[in-house]
């Protein structure tokens, strides 16, 4: 368990560093490997969702590989309502409101 958390620590560490510099497929990368984390942990419903906006965006073909496998796996085993309201969700928010949203958290401790 302290792994996953350290992982997700590392994730929201990277997606600072990648924002500061306006790396975009940095941002991505971490996106991508943070939905294959939180599918590990069983919050598959928030990888749908993370995924289902990150797919909008431009990628490295290996990234986009890895994200279209999960999300067409994940598509294959949840709800098709999950992927109705992430698509909402990805037509109502941009980029920066979701990494706002999964960093947000974290500010709020330090």
């Amino acid at each position: 368990m302290d792994t996953e958390f350290n992982s997700m620590e590392r994730f929201h560490k990277t997606l600072r560093i990648a924002m500061k510099n306006e790396a975009m497929l940095m941002v991505i990368d971490t996106l991508v490997k943070m939905a294959e984390l939180m599918v590990h942990k069983g919050e598959k419903e928030r990888a749908a969702e993370i995924l289902t906006i990150a797919l909008q965006y431009p990628m490295r073909a290996g990234t986009r590989s890895r994200a279209q496998s999960l999300y067409d796996d994940l598509e294959a085993e949840l709800c098709p309502r999950v992927f109705v309201d992430a698509r909402q969700l990805a037509q109502e928010i941009t980029l920066d409101d979701l990494l706002a949203a999964i960093l947000g958290k974290e500010d709020e401790l330090n």
